[in-house]
């Protein structure tokens, strides 16, 4: 993977959000995991992604309380650009669900700090 970063339109982001798909080597009943590149040896440390027979994925970050997974950018030393960009867009399916569903996240009325590190 290269180190410049390629200018990617919000558009096509969307549409490859709001478009139902499913990647053929991909099954389910199966785990992919990464180890973070944080980890200082221990590489059971990171990040796992299940999907269930019905599709349903779930997702579970093998750290100890109060650590956090990074992936760095290349220029940080990152191992893990694939799995960086897939966070990327991650966080931008969950602005647009958020935006979309504001009503709805109101009513829980959840206080999300503003800074990861209050998490």
């Amino acid at each position: 993977m290269g180190n410049k970063p390629v200018k990617v339109t919000p558009k096509l982001i969307k549409t490859l959000l709001e478009t139902p798909f499913w990647p053929g080597d991909i099954t389910t009943n199966a785990t992919y995991f990464r180890t973070h590149d944080d980890c200082d040896g221990e590489r059971r440390e990171g990040l796992a992604v299940y999907f269930a027979e019905d599709g349903d994925a779930y997702i579970k970050i093998t750290v100890p309380a109060l650590k956090s997974c990074r992936f760095r950018t290349v220029l940080g030393g990152g191992n893990s650009q694939r799995v960086r960009n897939a966070l990327l867009l991650l966080a931008v399916a969950i602005k647009l669900d958020n935006e979309e569903n504001k009503k709805l996240e109101a009513e829980y009325e959840r206080d999300i700090p503003e800074n990861f590190g209050d998490l």
